[in-house]
């Protein structure tokens, strides 16, 4: 019998360049694990601060855009605060105006002949003036007048129907007079005073 045959039941320990190999490859592993744990912990750090950043600048860009919204409600606000009490002292002083013009109303006498006629006529032409100085208030202010056009269907946003007639060759809900020009502001369709207007039948 060969002599170097292992005995029955003997188990067979393993080389030792075997056992080196077998640990080489284990270290290579963990090694290979760890680089690679390292390569994904550095995309995920990469990441986090990307997403950081990003969170970051939208919330900046969120805040910028509140206070520029902010700034021009606030801006606007004002703005129309001034406008109103531009608006308020310009009524004010005409209205002042208004009642030096009442108070000095000159009494209607057939006797104060051609001195009465003349101190009406000064009254007049005071009220005129008054009246100039109302409708340039209001252009400054961006108030217009505003006309309905005879012929165009009636819209009860746009007219204030006060009466019906019957008009030759028109139909039905038309406007057919008007009676009191309307004001509107500079803004589309912006009615603050619907003319008066009789309709069609």
């Amino acid at each position: 019998m060969n002599e170097s045959a292992s005995p029955a039941g003997e188990q067979l320990s393993p080389s030792p360049s075997v056992t080196s190999s077998v640990l080489y490859q284990l270290i290579e592993a963990l090694v290979q694990l760890n680089e690679r744990n390292q390569r994904e912990h550095k995309l995920f750090t990469q990441e986090l601060r990307s997403l950081r950043e990003t969170l970051q600048a939208n919330f900046n860009n969120f805040a910028a855009d509140t206070q520029k919204a902010y700034q021009q409600m606030r801006k606007e606000f004002h703005g129309e605060k001034r406008a109103s009490l531009a608006l308020l002292n310009d009524l004010l002083e005409i209205g002042q105006d208004l009642e030096q013009v009442a108070a000095s109303r000159p009494a209607i006498d057939a006797s104060l002949g051609e001195q009465g006629l003349e101190a009406l006529r000064r009254w007049a032409d005071a009220v005129e003036v008054q009246n100039r100085k109302v409708q340039a208030a209001l252009l400054r202010h961006g108030i217009t007048p505003y006309d309905a056009v005879v012929g165009s269907p009636y819209n009860p946003a746009l007219h204030e129907r006060i009466g019906s007639k019957k008009v030759e060759g028109m139909g039905p809900l038309l406007v057919a007079e008007q009676r009191q020009r309307g004001y509107a502001s500079q803004q589309p369709e912006f009615v603050l005073r619907r003319p008066q207007v009789y309709v069609t039948e």
